[in-house]
């Protein structure tokens, strides 16, 4: 428990001897450089540590949010995933799944330890949009990381499958896709988009809610979202989860995909969740 709040006040109690810091970090995921940051939050020993995924290039990273939890007590990691701003390599989808374990593997190494004292016992998923899909995908496949917050996630495997219905569909994936042209390393959006239709079964989240529904869950979704729709990303998913007996947090806010309008109520849901988890 905190006696101020991170979500509003600086935290009064800094360490001098250990203060918050920035450090840029680069980590290896399939021989590429990936290039991240690491928010380390001040006091001396182990701190619980975040790993919080962007969502696609060119759209909201939620440093208001690494900050926040910064403040709070965790340090966070962030990175920016194979042929994306400035991370070497080719920007995919798979590349994107596949970076996350490297990344949890970078912060259970001994430097992590030694250099920004990760725990490693203690380390929490928190993703946007993307970033929230491959949260909740890759978490079933670390037993020891229970807590995931996922913020309008995107289904992958559900939009490969609407991919296959429609030619007009496909059509606004790619104009959706050119938007973020000049921050990946990409063939062409036509190559993403293929890729989705090929694993429109294993990326769809809903078929993994009986292994999502061991984790201790926080959803939040935006109500005006027109990039992740809650009809189609949110509640068909959150439903799966409860007939599966998850223990589930939803909330739907009042807002667009970004949150512009709710950063407030939106850090606030993930302060008081994050200060009730256990590991």
């Amino acid at each position: 428990m905190t006696d101020f709040d991170p979500v509003t006040q600086d935290n009064p109690k800094t360490d001098p001897k250990f203060p918050s810091s920035l450090s840029p970090v680069v980590f290896i995921s399939g021989g590429s450089k990936v290039l991240g940051t690491m928010f380390i939050t001040s006091g001396e020993g182990l701190h619980p540590t975040v790993l919080l995924l962007t969502g696609f290039p060119g759209n909201e990273v939620n440093y208001d949010i690494a900050h926040m939890l910064q403040r709070q007590g965790f340090n966070v990691f962030t990175f920016y995933s194979r042929g994306s701003w400035g991370s070497e390599g080719e920007f995919s989808w798979n590349n994107l799944i596949e970076d996350m374990p490297a990344a949890v593997t970078f912060l259970k190494d001994d430097l992590c330890r030694e250099k920004f004292q990760v725990d490693k016992n203690r380390i929490v998923f928190v993703g946007y949009s993307m970033g929230g899909f491959s949260a909740l995908l890759n978490s079933i496949q670390f037993d020891d990381i229970k807590n995931v917050c996922a913020i309008a996630p995107f289904n992958f495997g559900m939009f490969g499958q609407l991919l296959t219905m429609t030619e007009e569909i496909k059509k606004y994936g790619s104009e959706i896709m050119l938007r973020a042209k000049d921050f990946v390393n990409c063939p062409s959006p036509e190559k993403l988009l293929d890729e989705l239709i090929q694993h429109k079964n294993d990326w769809d989240l809903i078929n993994h809610a009986e292994k999502l529904s061991q984790k201790n869950l926080l959803i939040i979704s935006a109500k005006n979202d027109t990039t992740a729709p809650i009809e189609l990303h949110h509640k068909p998913l959150v439903g799966a989860l409860k007939l599966a007996n998850s223990n589930v947090k939803e909330f739907i806010l009042e807002a667009g995909h970004s949150f512009s309008e709710k950063r407030i109520q939106l850090m606030r849901l993930i302060s008081d969740w994050v200060n009730q988890i256990k590991f």
